[in-house]
């Protein structure tokens, strides 16, 4: 009976089978259910935690992103932007130092002659070389040269000399010129008409009718009418205007 006893001290929790055998302690089944339970509840909590944070962040960004865009911006103060000059503008505003004009008429060398700014016509023609049949009285020797200026000198006795001696007696007296009249009512020769016939076509002046006498006699009689794109001071424009009235 004693040996019993002590067979079941030692053997704790173990128990006796039907056959007298002893059986092994079972399992703590029971006592770590709890703490399982705990576990999975803490890890769900974790996850709902990290989903709820995420969802936080997200919305905190849509709303960031909805009402930054519709608020105004804030107001700048208007500054007046420092002034820039271009290079072309600074160019131009620069005074001329030079002027170069074409010379031609009854002088040795005709072509472009560059003069210092502000020069004489004098300067001009006698660079060109003035022959003794020149009229340098119909030119105006005294004159400020201007760039792109052409300076013809006719020659002595022709009819440009006297239309640019006439012009230069209407500057003289004020600038009164003598009323256009009529058209002429039949064409007229570029190569035989005066200057004061061919003064009287639309589309040339007294100034271009003295031109186109010095350039007939300076190169030769004009071929067509369209010719009279080489003289100074016709444009597509006035010749569009003279051309039903002239013949070569």
């Amino acid at each position: 009976m004693a040996l019993d006893r002590c067979v079941v001290v030692r053997l704790g929790r173990g128990h006796l089978g039907h056959s007298g055998s002893v059986s092994p302690p079972e399992p703590p089944v029971l006592a770590d259910r709890p703490k399982a339970r705990r576990e999975r509840r803490m890890r769900s909590l974790a996850f709902a935690f990290r989903a709820v944070g995420a969802l936080l962040v997200l919305l905190v960004i849509l709303l960031v992103a909805r009402f930054g865009l519709a608020w105004p911006p804030a107001p700048r103060t208007a500054t007046r932007p420092a002034s820039v000059v271009h290079p072309l503008e600074r160019r131009s505003a620069a005074p001329v130092s030079a002027a170069v004009v074409y010379v031609a008429g009854a002088v040795a060398r005709p072509g472009l002659i560059t003069l210092p700014a502000g020069s004489r016509v004098a300067a001009a023609v006698t660079r060109a070389g003035p022959r003794p049949d020149g009229d340098l009285v119909a030119v105006n020797l005294a004159a400020r040269v201007e760039d792109g200026e052409e300076i013809v000198v006719p020659m002595r006795g022709t009819q440009a000399a006297a239309a640019r001696t006439a012009e230069r007696g209407q500057r003289a007296s004020g600038g009164r010129r003598r009323r256009r009249g009529a058209p002429p009512s039949e064409p007229v020769s570029l190569n035989r008409a005066d200057a004061h016939a061919l003064a009287v076509v639309p589309g040339i002046d007294a100034q271009v009718a003295a031109r186109i006498i010095a350039y007939r006699e300076t190169y030769g009689p004009f071929a067509a009418v369209d010719d009279l794109l080489d003289v100074a001071g016709v444009t597509e424009g006035s010749l569009a205007r003279a051309a039903p009235y002239l013949r070569p």
